[in-house]
């Protein structure tokens, strides 16, 4: 008896493609910690995408696994003398950031499993991360908040380094599966 029932279940999941990728699902967005900078939306600094081999189809499908760390960059900075400053390809902000509130936001393109950051050299408890933001493609650019159905392809990092007026916050992620790369990256804060 159970043999059939795991038989008839395992017939189930093969049937409806079962897989590893994620879909977005409209939640709406629960932690609006930081009050005085406005929420940090793809339409601030738009990212392109590097959109490689996806085919999109509508029939039902099974689908590949979910794909492994490819890029990530420190994304945007922001603080309360500064606001959001988008920091796409540099390697210090330009704007001298202070006040009570300092944040960043780092997009990685893939899914990982190991968030570590640091600020002036010093490990941050995993509660810094405030926010984690799926991020899929709309277009040629890489958005958020995801509408239902879209494809996740990766995740917008938040971090509350709050007491911190400047310093080197580095920020490093393990992929989820092969090659199960290590990427990082680092942005020096004025």
């Amino acid at each position: 008896m159970k043999i059939n029932l795991i038989n008839c279940l395992l017939s189930v999941v093969i049937a409806t493609g079962v897989s590893n990728m994620s879909y977005a699902e409209e939640v709406p967005r629960s932690q609006q910690v930081i009050t005085s900078l406005p929420v940090l939306t793809s339409q601030n600094a738009p990212a392109p995408a590097e959109i490689k081999n996806i085919r999109m189809e509508s029939e039902l499908m099974a689908r590949a696994s979910a794909p492994p760390l490819s890029s990530m960059w420190v994304y945007a900075v922001g603080s309360t003398d500064c606001g959001w400053e988008s920091t796409v390809g540099m390697t210090t902000t330009a704007c001298d950031h202070g006040g009570e509130q300092l944040r960043t936001a780092v997009l990685e393109i893939g899914y990982g499993y190991n968030h570590i950051a640091w600020m002036n050299g010093g490990l941050l408890p995993s509660s810094t991360m405030y926010s984690s933001t799926p991020v899929c493609v709309t277009g040629s650019n890489y958005t958020w908040p995801c509408t239902a159905g879209q494809t996740v392809v990766g995740f917008l990092n938040e971090y509350n380094v709050d007491g911190h007026q400047n310093g080197l916050f580095k920020y490093q992620n393990t992929s989820t599966n092969s090659p199960w790369n290590t990427m990082s990256v680092q942005i020096s804060i004025l």
